[in-house]
């Protein structure tokens, strides 16, 4: 559930992984084929329904580095779009990212490529999860208190070694179902 988006409070997004795209594929195929979630699906997208679908998309992990593959209960998400010349930089700039919010808190630090997004294809997603808000919060004071992360804070997201430009950050609070 959307917390902390720019978003309207309460939005929720759904997400769930496959081991590569065959499985995906698979688990699409007996979805798409099953009449009760066709059904499912109607009743939400019609006009009269409590909620709306705005977007199905892809996304692929670019694997960086082992992480701590912990789940935790709040999402940070951040999308960029990769600047031309620059994704080899960037891809060692997120894979130090994902080690430093590790060392401070955070778990299962990763980076995607969006698929099938449409305008939104090709933008990156890099996330961590944290265990709950005060861990994130504490995160969250690490990027002004200590110099590595402030450091990349400012040169990579504003100053001159930008490798992206910032799309979309997002804070969500997981609700199992």
């Amino acid at each position: 559930m959307a917390i902390a988006t720019g978003e309207p409070a309460g939005m929720f997004t759904f997400s769930t992984e496959y081991d590569n795209g065959e499985a995906w594929g698979e688990i699409g195929d007996a979805v798409n084929a099953d009449a009760e979630f066709q059904a499912f699906i109607a009743r939400v997208s019609s006009p009269d329904a409590p909620s709306e679908i705005l977007q199905f998309t892809t996304a692929s992990e670019i694997p960086l580095r082992e992480n701590n593959p912990t789940l935790g209960n709040v999402i940070e998400a951040h999308v960029t779009r990769p600047l031309p010349g620059k994704f080899e930089e960037g891809l060692a700039q997120a894979s130090r990212v994902c080690e430093l919010v590790e060392q401070h808190g955070a778990t299962n630090a990763r980076l995607w490529q969006m698929g099938y997004a449409g305008l939104g294809s090709g933008l990156q997603m890099m996330a961590w999860e944290c265990a709950d808000l005060r861990t994130q919060g504490r995160l969250q004071d690490a990027w002004g208190s200590v110099p590595e992360m402030a450091e990349i804070a400012m040169k990579y997201r504003f100053g001159t070694e930008m490798t992206a430009t910032s799309v979309f950050d997002g804070l969500y609070q997981v609700v199992p179902i």
